[in-house]
């Protein structure tokens, strides 16, 4: 199996936001900061495959994210 940086990159990025998933499930504040990483790198992602959709929904998401965890930090 032959992968190119790209795909590598795409890969990274998802076991960001899995990660992030599985951590939020755990209920573990730490889930923010590692789907951040992760929406933050499928924006790269979506910007090398001049793919629009995936940096807007990586971006509205990375948002979703700082805004989660305010609320669950009870910051407002």
């Amino acid at each position: 199996m032959n992968l190119s940086y790209i795909d590598l990159i795409g890969w990274i990025g998802f076991s960001f936001i899995i990660t992030g998933y599985y951590l939020n499930a755990k209920r573990k504040l730490i889930c923010f900061f590692i789907w951040g990483i992760g929406n933050f790198i499928y924006v790269a992602y979506g910007y090398i495959l001049d793919a629009t959709p995936i940096i807007g929904m990586s971006t509205f998401v990375l948002f979703m994210n700082i805004y989660g965890f305010y609320n669950w930090n009870g910051k407002r």
